[in-house]
């Protein structure tokens, strides 16, 4: 049986990764945070070039989908002030 939710999830990871690779190689972000679901975190984690993970300050394993932009400020803040 073919889970094609899944297959989607390992698409929508390598083309992110791939695209989070271009943007470093140009220099576009110095440090990167990653908010997402377990499941994506982790297909990402393994499509991710050196270059991209070494800039990673904090993962956070959320699914922040229909979230208001205030509340997603504030769970990003929140977790950054946690990790200091």
């Amino acid at each position: 049986v073919t889970d094609w939710h899944q297959l989607e999830k390992e698409r929508f990871a390598s083309d992110l990764a791939q695209q989070l690779y271009k943007e470093a190689h140009k220099g576009s972000f110095d440090t990167l945070v990653i908010i997402a679901s377990r499941v994506v975190l982790s297909q990402l984690r393994s499509e991710l070039h050196k270059e991209v993970a070494d800039r990673i300050t904090l993962e956070i394993p959320k699914v922040l989908t229909n979230h208001p932009l205030n509340e997603i400020e504030e769970i990003l803040t929140r977790s950054l002030h946690e990790a200091v």
